[in-house]
């Protein structure tokens, strides 16, 4: 009998025990200078931008390594009277082979709908399987990074096999909308969230090298390509050079984001690639 109260005691003490929260660490973090509350969204171009003199002054600080342009592309923007709904798709492939398809159209049951998916750059050293809960055992280099979230609306469960991911995004070619780019650029869709930028249509097709860990998430779901191939696409498009308001620096000391923040209070900085829970370990810039 003492020894059945002892085992119960033990599986007891065993149950009540805190789960370990997982802590992710970061040396990146964005930088956004936004009238919009919501940083996990933050337009192109804004009421407020962060100047090319403040991003000199952030460049050249000591323990600053790097500092780079980021940019969110729109999976879902409907122009009205324009398009029709659903506006875009997303295709899943496993093994060259078509699995699933899935249409922004939550108000129709009769297809596999999506939310709200934007797409982000992550940079090349910064390493996403450190951020993962699963990932491609065949080491995918260039592939994208799916939230926890996208990868659970997209019936996603696991990498067991070779996914690749097809998806309808919108990539940024201009800084202003007129009359005349409108004539001139028939073809382009009109940016409706801010009315400031033209958008190119464009089909996006990229491996998947990993499902980021729960604790990474968001109110917006987030799916990462590389960075340079983010670039590279809007540079092949452009019709003069986009900006962004959007901006990811590289530390190398946690101080350098205490330092940051006084150069500028209407800064938000917050910890990349983007988190939203408390699972992630927070910086206190106080």
């Amino acid at each position: 009998m003492k020894k059945i109260a002892l085992v119960i005691v033990m599986i007891l003490l065993v149950g009540c025990q805190k789960q370990e929260v997982k802590e992710f660490k970061s040396e990146w973090y964005m930088l956004s200078k936004t009238v919009k509350e919501d940083l996990q969204y933050s337009p192109f171009l804004d009421e407020m931008v962060i100047s090319d003199e403040l991003l000199d002054k952030i460049q050249n600080m000591q323990n600053v390594e790097d500092i780079l342009p980021v940019y969110s592309l729109d999976t879902t923007l409907i122009e009205p009277g324009k398009l029709d709904n659903p506006y875009g798709n997303i295709k899943i492939y496993k093994n060259d082979q078509l699995i699933s398809e899935y249409f922004f159209d939550p108000t129709n049951e009769n297809v596999n709908s999506f939310r709200i998916i934007n797409v982000w750059g992550y940079p090349h050293d910064l390493n996403m399987n450190d951020f993962t809960i699963y990932k491609n055992q065949n080491e995918i280099t260039d592939g994208c990074y799916l939230s926890y979230e996208v990868a659970k609306q997209l019936g996603i469960t696991n990498l067991n096999g070779d996914y690749l991911l097809e998806i309808y995004c919108l990539i940024p070619v201009s800084n202003q909308i007129n009359s005349t780019l409108v004539e001139k650029y028939p073809d382009l869709v009109q940016d409706v969230t801010n009315d400031k930028q033209l958008l190119y249509p464009y089909t996006l097709k990229v491996k998947i090298a990993g499902i980021l860990d729960p604790g990474i998430s968001s109110s917006r779901g987030q799916l990462y390509i590389p960075l340079e191939q983010m670039q590279n696409l809007i540079n092949e498009h452009q019709i003069e050079e986009v900006k962004t308001n959007n901006y990811i620096v590289k530390i190398k000391e946690s101080s350098a984001l205490k330092e940051i923040q006084s150069l500028d209070k209407d800064l938000k900085i917050k910890q990349y690639p983007l988190e939203s829970t408390g699972n992630i370990k927070k910086t206190n810039l106080n």
